[in-house]
């Protein structure tokens, strides 16, 4: 008899449940967008289709849960469902930076920190418009100023940024330790701690600055393999990406940086950004962005990576790697670990002979090298992560010889685990950058490997390819970000930002359209134009290939029913205008799990709702369109 009971109440349970979900699937849509050009991304494969082009979708909860032509789709509807006439406009998967700093970038966006600091907390100043020279002579009248306004023990933190279209950052970094010295932010605020910020990386600081981080640090100071603020900054004051230990930690209470952190993910959704991937530096940066997903504020989802750079020792103890490796994947669909850099960034160690016995001669030792301390220990740190089943992932990589050693040791280090070829491909280990690598013999056994590769186009935009080409050859500049090679391989890649955007005129647009055109921003030099790649092959990097590098593709990167509802409107056909106007691509609606992020006012009138997301809402270039 009690077998029967529950033989009962088992059927009862199967069934109704199966009842629940055909009841659920039968519910209509939340909304529907139609008479669009809706390009899904349904192709996975590594190549430049982009699937099946639709004219509308349908949207329920967080879910996408149709997609189809016009009439499919709206006979979908209920009598609560919203529709919105796109009127012809291209739909895409939302984009996905993959290698990117956001943490680092917002403290540079004037929007951001004058919505969230005033005086009372933290002087801020920033020295934004004219001519390098202009800015850079400006800083004491501007440090004078702040300085007089802030209280005893109070930071202040003047920041000189590059212009609009991203230029004037190596002026401004060449007057440090020259017309901006350490003596002189010593002799103006002896009893305040200053920070001076470049516009990407660089910075200056006073000797209190130098004291107040140390102090904070305390105890851990003595513990770090390679302190926070080195050895040449505390002499002279100058530094690079030392800001973030300075600003993440320290200078900034934690709940504002909270408040400036949830604030910024709102307005890299202004950019169509629905994925943007990043190493978390600092425990303030952690607990930020920790507070952030459970108060479910994110406005972008943010996979990220292990990297503490100034504890390389952490890898050394088999207990931490093999706690990091139980750590990936885990978190929400928002915030969530997707691998570890064990042991620091490769170096510019190349094979190659170099045009000058001065270029061999300034090249670093490899990151890596088997012969040199330093390279056993972070061999050591490096081989801990992959035999636990570790999947590295954040690192910048410059030059090819330290990725041979790289591939070696994933090669050993999987192996010694006992893992199958399958199970390798399966960690997508992945690097960033691209600098000068990989090589072409490298390829094969990155693609047999598994790899999936990101790219740092804007560097070639900079003046990084001349640079290679006047050190290493022309022939050395098919090395740098070598899409191409990599398509032609089978080899996945991604778009990386890496650059402060904020302030500047540059979007996502702009990233993708250097990429496709490997253009020096003289106008003129195309930088190895046999690696170019479609405007398709870019378009699929930079979506369905960020949620891959996210390891996320069954929810993310492609517009399929039962996806999360993660997309974008575009203001004109990338697929279709010149290649030159893909820069000034606008982005008119961004959705995130089926929740507007990011809408501007043209749109939201034409829908008859209210505009929303922070580069709107704080007068940036979109709050215009």
């Amino acid at each position: 008899m009690k077998r029967q009971i529950w033989k009962s109440f088992v059927m009862f349970v199967v069934f109704g449940a199966a009842a629940g979900v055909l009841f659920a699937q039968q519910q209509p849509p939340d909304m529907i967008l139609f008479n669009g050009k809706i390009v899904t991304m349904s192709d996975h494969a590594v190549n430049g289709n982009l699937g099946n082009i639709a004219q509308a979708l349908a949207v329920r909860g967080t879910d996408i849960i149709a997609v189809g032509s016009n009439a499919q789709v709206q006979a979908l509807a209920g009598p609560s469902t919203k529709k919105y006439d796109l009127k012809g406009k291209m739909v895409s998967p939302g984009l996905a930076a993959t290698h990117d700093h956001p943490q680092d970038w917002d403290p540079l966006n004037p929007y951001l920190v004058r919505k969230v600091m005033t005086d009372d907390i933290l002087i801020e100043r920033f020295i934004w418009e004219g001519p390098p020279a202009e800015k850079i002579a400006l800083l004491p009248k501007t440090l004078e100023e702040a300085i007089s306004k802030a209280k005893p023990g109070q930071w202040v933190r003047v920041s000189i940024l590059n212009g609009r279209d991203y230029s004037g950052h190596e002026e401004v970094t060449a007057s440090f330790g020259r017309q901006i010295t350490k003596q002189m932010l010593d002799m103006m605020a002896p009893n305040n701690p200053v920070e001076i910020r470049a516009g990407f990386v660089g910075l200056m600081l006073n000797q209190k600055a130098i004291d107040t981080v140390k102090a904070w640090y305390g105890d851990e100071w003595d513990l770090f393999v390679a302190p926070p603020l080195g050895q040449a900054l505390q002499r002279t004051g100058i530094g690079g990406t030392d800001y973030r230990y300075v600003e993440q930690d320290v200078m900034y209470p934690l709940a504002k940086l909270t408040e400036l952190y949830q604030l910024g993910t709102s307005w890299w959704a202004g950019y169509g950004l629905t994925i943007n991937a990043s190493n978390v530096y600092t425990g303030g940066a952690m607990s930020a962005y920790t507070t952030i997903d459970r108060n479910k504020q994110m406005k972008l989802r943010l996979p990220w990576t292990w990297y503490w750079p100034q504890r390389k020792d952490f890898f050394l103890d088999p207990y931490f790697a093999a706690a990091a490796v139980a750590m990936e994947g885990k978190g929400s669909d928002y915030f969530f670990m997707t691998g570890s850099n064990p042991a620091g960034n490769t170096n510019a160690c190349s094979s190659l002979a170099g045009t000058s016995p001065e270029v061999k001669q300034s090249e670093p030792e490899c990151r890596f090298a088997p012969d040199t301390p330093a390279g056993q220990t972070s061999r050591k740190a490096f081989l801990n992560l992959i035999r636990r089943g570790g999947r590295f992932a954040g690192a910048h990589t410059i030059g090819d010889k330290d990725v041979d050693y790289i591939l070696d040791m994933i090669e050993q280090g999987s192996r010694e685990a006992g893992l199958t070829a399958d199970q390798i491909r399966d960690r997508r280990h992945t690097w960033d950058h691209l600098a000068m690598n990989p090589r072409p013999d490298q390829i094969p056994r990155l693609k047999n490997l598994g790899f999936l590769l990101g790219g740092w186009d804007i560097a070639i935009w900079e003046g990084d390819g001349k640079q290679v080409m006047k050190d290493y050859g022309e022939a050395a500049t098919q090395w740098i970000i070598p899409r191409k090679a990599l398509l032609d391989a089978g080899v996945r890649q991604s778009i990386e930002i890496d650059r402060p955007l904020g302030y500047t005129d540059l979007t996502f647009f702009s990233i993708m359209h250097m990429a496709i055109t490997r253009m020096d921003r003289d106008g003129v030099t195309v930088i190895a134009p046999q690696q170019k790649v479609s405007r398709e092959v870019i378009l699929k990097s930079s979506t369905l290939s960020g949620a891959y590098y996210a390891r996320k593709e069954d929810k993310l990167g492609s517009l399929e029913p039962g996806k999360l509802a993660d997309f974008i409107v575009l203001d004109r056909d990338y697929l279709t205008i010149p290649e030159d106007d893909i820069p000034n691509v606008r982005v008119l609606m961004t959705l995130l799990g089926g929740q507007f992020t990011h809408l501007v006012p043209s749109l939201a009138r034409e829908w008859g709702i209210q505009p929303v997301g922070a580069q709107v809402e704080l007068g940036g270039n979109p709050a215009k369109w």
